[in-house]
């Protein structure tokens, strides 16, 4: 493996071999960053949604690589949807010296694979892993063969350094092999300020492939962005806990959607903060922006139940917004409070009403299976999810991903029923808690979905709000979608019963 250092020439992407003067040579560094793909199994609701948005972490991290002159390429097999052959003909068109792959949980093992087939045909490239995966196990990541380098944390700065061929030992949030094992280079990667980074790379990749989860949307085309990072948070089964929260500021995040409808031609924008609320004041500033510059752009944003206000949810509106989604969770107190999220029920109600009255679609997610679960607790979960009403309801099985206290906590306890990253997918229950079955559990998926959405009431309130022929389209898409995740769990679970 070799590592590379600028050329002396300003503005160019022209590097050197590191070692002596004597023996440095100028090369053209090429990156190649991939985003691997995601093989959903039948009985998933995902396999039904089919959502894919492009990978921001990526984007982003191409776009400062561009900033800097160096050639980037992006490849996304998660929205190219090949097979593993596809996948390696598609490696083998073209020769990169730095290959990075971003990893997430349910992607880990494609990803290593991804990295053993780079090696195999290009054997000489330096194969990079970042993400939250690998940044919670960079031992694992470094156990591939193929592996270089374990990018921890926000890798913007720290990819950058490698590729300048900075000293691996100088570079904080790099992980790699040394003689003396495995070497982690201080603290996880982390930018400080978030209007340093430049607009992503989204000419880098096809946003034609890209669609929202059915239900998410209003019109299309759609885009994602982000406006925060970090989270205010503790929750136990969330990677985002304890990072340190800051904003960009509500002039650049006008600029970047202006830029996203008039040059990209996107009428709608996800917002993907873990909080997009956390900034009020930052908010209400953007929301003015866009009302009195009358942008024609809908978008969609994640909060919490307390960092809303009835005056911001009104602007949100006024400002295009028109869906919010809460994170739920469960209706017992005593679970809530051992996943550090000590929600209150009532504001819960209050809130979402608010929401609602200010003319915004409510999505509230629920989780079955965190500490304290019982086949009880789950019952009322489902009959609060009912009483609670939002206008759309989604039901996932808890996952406790490597990294979080969660994790932590089920595999101290012995409650982890396996480490085979391909099965946490929100639909697989891979704890075995002491007071409730494995089995219970996933059951109680198909049984909260039946309940919430075969109701007349609500069915009737999603006809009454269709107001284009898009959102009808939208609205059958997400029926037909149900029906076929209901039936698909039916079939396996007569299957598995033979």
């Amino acid at each position: 493996m070799r590592s590379v250092i600028r050329a002396e020439t300003a503005n160019d992407n022209s590097f050197r071999h590191a070692g002596t003067d004597e023996d440095q040579e100028e090369v053209l560094v090429r990156c190649c960053l991939i985003n691997p793909s995601w093989h959903v199994r039948k009985g998933n609701i995902w396999s039904q949604i089919r959502a894919t948005m492009p990978s921001l972490g990526l984007l982003y991290l191409a776009a400062t690589l561009e900033r800097e002159g160096i050639a980037v390429t992006v490849i996304d097999f998660q929205a190219e949807i090949l097979g593993w052959e596809g996948m390696e003909s598609r490696l083998q068109r073209e020769t990169f010296d730095i290959y990075g792959i971003t990893v997430t949980t349910p992607l880990a093992h494609n990803a290593y694979r991804l990295a053993r087939l780079i090696k195999k045909h290009h054997p000489s490239a330096m194969v990079v892993l970042g993400g939250v995966h690998a940044t919670s196990l960079p031992e694992e990541a470094l156990a591939c063969d193929a592996v270089d380098y374990v990018v921890r944390g926000e890798g913007e700065e720290v990819f950058l350094r490698l590729v300048r061929g900075d000293p691996p030992e100088h570079i904080h949030g790099l992980s790699y092999r040394a003689e003396e094992g495995i070497r982690h280079q201080g603290p996880d990667g982390l930018i400080n300020d978030l209007d340093t980074l430049p607009f992503p790379a989204f000419h880098l990749v096809n946003l034609d492939l890209y669609r929202p989860a059915v239900g998410s949307y209003k019109r299309l085309p759609a885009i994602n962005i982000t406006t925060t990072r970090g989270c205010p948070g503790k929750c136990t089964f969330c990677n985002s806990a304890d990072i340190k929260l800051r904003k960009r500021s509500a002039e650049l995040i006008f600029a970047d959607m202006v830029k996203l409808s008039q040059q990209y031609g996107r009428r709608e924008i996800a917002f993907y903060d873990d909080t997009f609320t956390v900034f009020p004041s930052n908010i209400k500033k953007l929301c003015d922006l866009l009302q009195k510059n009358a942008i024609d752009l809908t978008w969609s944003c994640f909060a919490r139940v307390d960092c809303v206000s009835r005056d911001l949810l009104i602007s949100m509106k006024k400002g295009g917004c028109h869906q919010i989604m809460f994170g739920i969770e469960s209706s017992n107190e005593t679970i809530l409070n051992n996943i550090k999220k000590p929600m209150s029920l009532e504001k819960n109600h209050a809130v979402v009403r608010m929401a609602q009255e200010a003319g915004l679609t409510v999505r509230c997610t629920f989780m079955f299976g965190n500490p304290g679960e019982t086949e009880e607790t789950v019952e009322q979960t489902i009959k609060y999810a009912i009483k609670l009403d939002p206008d759309i309801a989604v039901f996932n099985v808890t996952t406790p991903y490597p990294g979080t206290e969660l994790f932590a906590w089920a595999k101290a306890g012995g409650y982890l029923l396996t480490e085979n990253w391909d099965d946490y997918d929100l639909s697989r229950t891979v704890m075995q808690l002491p007071s409730v079955s494995p089995e219970y559990l996933e059951a109680s998926l198909r049984t909260a979905y039946r309940k919430f959405y075969q109701r007349p009431s609500t069915i009737w309130r999603k006809v009454k709000r269709l107001s284009s022929w898009s959102e009808l389209i939208n609205l059958v898409q997400g029926g037909a979608s149900l029906v076929k995740y209901m039936i698909a769990v039916h079939i396996l679970k007569n299957r598995n019963m033979e």
